[in-house]
Order: structure tokens, then sequence, then C-alpha cells
């Protein structure tokens, strides 16, 4: 059984995803045994697919880990933003 996962997040500034977008940059190696991993953008949206061999909850944790990263890099560029 293969599980595919597919994201697509739209961003208002540009910038920002710029930014996200090369934070995950390094990321985008190392994954788990049976994870594949694409990240694209065009224009103002960011996607994701996952697809995953029979490992569903390794696939739901390096998914979380994706999404809280993007979280993370988002708050703080906005919070620097801010001073």
């Amino acid at each position: 059984m293969k599980i595919m996962v597919d994201l697509s997040m739209s961003f208002q500034d540009e910038h920002l995803l710029d930014s996200v977008y090369r934070s995950l940059e390094p990321d985008n190696i190392g994954f788990p045994d049976g994870i594949d991993f694409k990240m694209n953008r065009l224009n103002k949206i960011l996607s994701f697919r996952l697809v995953s061999k029979n490992e569903i909850l390794s696939l739901l944790s390096t998914l979380d880990d994706l999404i809280e990263s993007i979280q993370i890099t988002c708050n703080t560029l906005n919070s620097l933003k801010d001073r």
C-alpha cells in the first residue's frame, strides 16, 4: 500500500514564502526510509508531497515536523518584522 499526502500553503508575503522555502531546503534530505518528499513553489504557493510505503505513523510524524518547522519559521520572521 502507498500513502500520499499533498499539502499546499498560500502565502500573502512572497518574502516570507522565500524564507520558509529556504529554511526547509536543508531538511529535504535524510527522511526516514520508505518516505519520499518533494517540495515546490509556484508564485505564492508552497506545496509538498509526501509518499510513504506502508508507514502511516512515520508519515504523520514527518508531516507534523514539517508543519511545526513552517510555523516556527513564520512566527520567528513575523516577530522580527514587528520590531
